[in-house]
């Protein structure tokens, strides 16, 4: 554009970056965003079923110890459960290989909490089979995490050691392709269970 003596020079269009660094003004835009969000994104109360109310079992055993111990809580361990079950089925032959006699386990130990963060039980029983609800209920929605585990101790082979068997009759629940060795290295052994089912809250 050519200038004319004698006449007003045009007002330039001013960009942000005429009255501050552009960094500047990205970092003062995100604090603003966060400062009028974040309040909104961080709940005191129980969360929408997700990855943080994703219940899991935990195996443990001690080498030269013939207890298994057994928990059931939350990846995030503040969700509160309306219903945890846990039965346990120990009336069966199996020792690690071939197929667990689902339909025939008795399930004849339940032991059941209400409004929990876990539920822990220990069992002497080898081979055992457990069969795991819980229930998990919050404004956001409800969920249903289920799992049935067989799990059996026996000799390692070609050590003097032990290993951890398993299988599972629940479709989705990740378990390792091997025997898991019984030694404070290797256990305890996280299991996450599946989500079966969801829904609004009433």
């Amino acid at each position: 554009m050519t200038f004319i003596p004698g006449r007003a020079r045009p007002a330039r269009r001013r960009r942000i970056g005429d009255f501050a660094p552009l960094p500047l003004a990205a970092v003062a835009t995100l604090l603003i965003v966060l400062i009028l969000f974040v309040p909104v994104l961080i709940s005191t109360g129980q969360p929408a079923p997700g990855i943080f109310t994703q219940a899991e079992l935990i195996v443990d055993r001690i080498s030269g110890n013939g207890a298994t111990h057994l928990y059931v809580h939350g990846v995030g361990t503040t969700s509160r459960y309306t219903e945890i079950w846990v039965g346990l089925a120990s009336d069966f032959n199996w020792s690690g290989s071939g197929g667990v006699p689902w339909a025939h386990l008795n399930w004849s130990a339940w032991t059941n909490q209400s409004d929990v963060l876990s539920l822990s039980l220990m069992t002497i029983e080898n081979p055992v089979a457990v069969n795991v609800t819980a229930y998990y209920v919050s404004p956001g929605g409800t969920a249903w995490y289920v799992g049935v585990v067989a799990f059996y101790v026996g000799p390692a082979p070609g050590s003097s050691g032990d290993d951890l068997y398993y299988a599972s009759q629940t479709s989705g629940v990740g378990l390792p392709s091997t025997p898991t060795p019984v030694d404070n290295s290797s256990l305890p052994l996280t299991i996450l269970l599946p989500i079966t089912g969801s829904g609004r809250a009433p």
